[in-house]
């Protein structure tokens, strides 16, 4: 018996063998550290509550939420319809020669309007289902808000 070294071809899978593994720890441990950051303090921890308007229109019935939105929709069939229209406006009016500081002042004006009578509407709907609470129904959803306040999770609200 000689004392003779590995042939090349297997000190050559060999490599392979180690590179591959070596990759796939580094896939595992990237995924696992990616979770433990994005769900124990990373980005998570600076997650700011939703506006409360948000959370009002959130809690109300399906129904109630679906004709306010319609409401907001206007003749533009939907809200992001109606979004677009008032954008081209608002370019519109700023490449008007001669430009017209009133009339772009004056469709703001218009918009805040639509968007507070939006909010006012949303708010009577939602103060007219809590008045319909009884009192231990009004203080579960009062802690219920109050957890959802203090620790919010990242979600999409409904549009």
């Amino acid at each position: 018996m000689t004392n003779e070294p590995p042939r090349p071809e297997r000190r050559r899978w060999m490599r392979w063998l180690l590179i591959a593994s070596l990759a796939l720890n580094l896939v595992i441990v990237g995924i696992v550290g990616g979770a433990a950051w994005r769900f124990a303090g990373g980005r998570a921890a600076a997650v700011m509550p939703p506006p409360v308007g948000a959370i009002l229109f959130r809690d109300l019935e399906v129904e109630t939420r679906r004709s306010l939105r319609k409401a907001a929709e206007g003749e533009h069939g939907s809200y992001q319809g109606r979004r677009q229209a008032e954008g081209r406006k608002v370019v519109d009016l700023l490449r008007a020669d001669p430009f017209d500081a009133e009339a772009l002042s004056g469709m703001l004006d218009e918009h805040a309007e639509r968007r507070h009578g939006f909010q006012r509407s949303v708010q009577a709907a939602w103060l007219d289902q809590v008045v319909a609470m009884s009192p231990l129904e009004r203080a579960a959803y009062a802690d219920n808000l109050e957890q959802r306040i203090k620790h919010p999770r990242r979600r999409r609200w409904p549009h």
